[in-house]
């Protein structure tokens, strides 16, 4: 299902969806929406806007606390977005942010991508475990004794990475190299915010880490 930002389809959207692939289906009216939801069941929500703005991040909220809906992914296609807009979104329930200008090609594979994760089909027992840190592969989520949190598709790579390599030292060329897909790297700062994103997620103190440790001047 797709929110179109201005009204009508969007000729990158239903050249990429509109092929036989997806049961694709816009909706105009952000008040039509939840009501469309129940009755469709959509597997993904992709939100064409044309900036992040408060009544997206309003959206959002409202999203997550729909009841008697299935599980369905929620994808941000904008305009202009700056890293804290993307980040912002994540942490508020979106599954991808995309950028425009972005080519069918590219936006059916990163659709795809998200669906692959679908926590509908989750295996529970898909775990990784270091100490009291135990990451859950098909629902990306992770926990730290009894406290549970949900993660963004990239907080999830970043994690899962950083737990292939338990007590090394990772720089953020090397991160943003094996995390991140080339086109979505503006800043490399990138790495910088979602670390600290992890960290309010996996430490008792995001100031003062005992997991994700900073060596100045190394990495990770």
């Amino acid at each position: 299902m797709v929110l179109p930002g201005r009204g009508g389809d969007s000729p990158v959207i239903t050249e990429a969806l509109g092929n036989g692939t997806f049961d694709l289906g816009f909706v105009s009216d952000p008040p039509q929406l939840a009501k469309s939801l129940l009755e469709f069941k959509p597997a993904l929500l992709l939100l064409e806007i044309d900036s992040w703005r408060q009544q997206t991040r309003a959206l959002l909220c409202k999203l997550a606390d729909l009841k008697n809906t299935q599980p369905f992914r929620r994808v941000i296609l904008s305009e202009a977005a700056t890293v804290d807009d993307r980040v912002s979104a994540l942490e508020l329930g979106a599954d991808d942010f995309l950028a425009k200008p972005i080519s069918p090609r590219e936006l059916l594979a990163r659709l795809q991508a998200v669906l692959r994760a679908d926590t509908s089909f989750a295996v529970e027992e898909d775990i990784r475990s270091f100490g009291s840190l135990s990451l859950y592969g098909g629902l990306m989520e992770v926990s730290v004794g009894n406290d549970r949190k949900k993660l963004s598709l990239t907080e999830f790579n970043l994690l899962s990475y950083f737990m292939d390599y338990p007590g090394q030292v990772l720089s953020r060329d090397r991160l943003l190299e094996n995390v991140w897909i080339p086109w979505e790297i503006e800043d490399r700062r990138v790495v910088d915010v979602y670390v600290l994103r992890l960290r309010q997620k996996i430490e008792e103190s995001a100031l003062h880490p005992s997991r994700l440790i900073t060596r100045r001047g190394e990495g990770y």
